[in-house]
């Protein structure tokens, strides 16, 4: 297995999904334990609590309408974190965490009312209004391994300094500059402490708070486990990668390994497990991180690193996105004429429109999107016979699916085997896309046929 040598540190990537009751707090508690014992230094990266980013999402339009909402809304969310508080057998250290909840939620309130009397949801109201939930889960987490006599440390974006930069809902670290900082103030914590970072988001250089996009809490424990030369453990509610969503396919089974490349295109395609920009730091320094269960912490899981090993079956995994659409630009201009595909990606890239697939002809574009962009990318396209002669059209009720796997494109036969086998299901593909990865090959089928069709390719070449 090719990992670099590690020193000494873990980072615990623990997942808002699996924090949800009094037990699961404590499975994470007895994890730290186990580690201190065994002489591991531990940085704990914490989501916020199951559902409270979708709560701040939601909380945003409903205060935009009406100032009622932030009482109703701060109210909610208090309870939502001090209701875990009332198991802590240690009274100091239950009062000081509701005051640093207190504390924090306050300065939310004060954000949630400015929505309300500006009527104005900027994106960078939203993005710092988004960063609470990472701001209060650690305040829980810490109060549990303190009553537990665990000696542990809080330190949050600001304080500690995790600068980022780019976009708002979609920023990257800035990894030399937080790397300086994290050496200077969480280092010397970890001879004797335990100490929690949040995920999600950092601060650019102008003090905006930024976040890293939905699932950004794995790439903020990605980037500190390589500024630490550290292993990593991402602890969910699964033991790992499955060949196949097994809520569909109960003949699926958990992958031992994969390569970096492997996970990142399981991530991109709709496995949950992992997010695809925490793969590129690890890569940087030959890390390996490992998919844990903390329902079975005991259970080896699946292992991503830098190892490529083509799997006897090939094909290793299958992932779904079960709701795209698929848009077709056809024009007779685009013979021999340069600009016709930067154009129509450039007024996507304009509206922030993600493409997930791209197939060309001479005379057409076919591009995938998910239903939440298919206005945008419409009226995107449409926009292109202001310069040049085009229809568009959409076929909706579309899923895509991909077989991953390292030596997919330098086997023979995968393409024949695959359509073969769908056909003889009677199962129609609406469009392929092989070639742009030399471990994917991507397809789309009816959104009706696409349990059948996940079925079909796993029997095919997994079973």
């Amino acid at each position: 297995m090719d990992c670099a040598s590690q020193s000494g540190t873990v980072i615990l990537k623990i997942g808002g999904g699996i924090l949800r009751d009094k037990d699961s707090f404590e499975r994470v508690v007895s994890i730290v334990e186990g580690k201190k014992k065994s002489g591991k230094k531990q940085i704990i990266v914490i989501s916020a609590l199951y559902g409270v980013t979708d709560s701040l999402l939601d909380s945003m339009k409903k205060c935009f309408h009406n100032s009622a909402k932030v009482e109703e809304t701060i109210a909610s969310l208090k309870k939502m974190h001090k209701d875990y508080l009332k198991y802590l057998s240690n009274p100091k250290i239950r009062q000081s965490a509701e005051f640093a909840l207190d504390e924090e939620i306050s300065v939310l309130e004060k954000f949630l009312y400015g929505i309300s009397y500006l009527k104005e949801i900027s994106p960078r109201s939203k993005d710092l209004i988004q960063s609470f939930g990472e701001r209060l889960s650690p305040i829980v987490l810490e109060a549990f391994l303190l009553d537990k006599g665990i000696n542990a440390e809080f330190m949050d974006a600001e304080e500690v300094g995790i600068f980022c930069k780019g976009p708002f809902e979609n920023a990257i670290v800035e990894l030399e500059k937080t790397k300086k900082s994290l050496e200077k103030k969480a280092m010397p914590q970890l001879k004797d402490k335990v100490i929690l970072l949040p995920g999600y988001y950092g601060v650019d250089e102008a003090g905006d708070v930024k976040t890293f996009g939905r699932g950004g809490t794995d790439y903020s424990a990605g980037f500190i486990a390589n500024i630490f030369n550290a292993e990593l453990e991402v602890w969910k509610d699964v033991s790992g990668f499955m060949t196949a969503d097994p809520k569909v396919v109960p003949a699926a089974r958990q992958i031992e390994t994969l390569s970096y490349d492997e996970a990142a295109e399981l991530g991109y395609l709709g496995a949950k497990i992992l997010h695809p920009k925490t793969i590129d730091p690890l890569r940087q320094k030959g890390l390996c991180a490992e998919i844990k269960n903390v329902f079975a912490p005991e259970v080896r899981g699946t292992i991503i690193c830098g190892e490529k090993k083509m799997h006897e079956c090939v094909v290793k995994s299958i992932a779904t996105t079960k709701d795209i659409v698929l848009i077709t630009v056809n024009s007779m201009s685009m013979i021999n004429m340069p600009g016709f595909a930067s154009t129509l990606f450039l007024k996507l890239a304009e509206r922030d429109i993600s493409i997930d697939l791209i197939v060309t002809s001479e005379t057409s574009i076919t591009f995938s999107v998910d239903n939440k962009s298919v206005e945008g990318a419409m009226d995107a396209a449409k926009s292109l016979s202001d310069s040049f002669p085009c229809t568009v059209s959409s076929k909706k009720d579309v899923s895509m699916l991909g077989i991953i796997g390292e030596g997919i494109q330098e086997t023979s036969g995968i393409a024949g085997r695959l359509f073969s086998a769908l056909g003889k299901e009677k199962i129609n593909v609406e469009l392929i896309a092989q070639g742009s990865s030399a471990i994917n090959l991507s397809f789309v089928v009816k959104k009706a046929d696409l349990d059948r069709a996940l079925q079909t390719t796993h029997k095919e070449f997994i079973e």
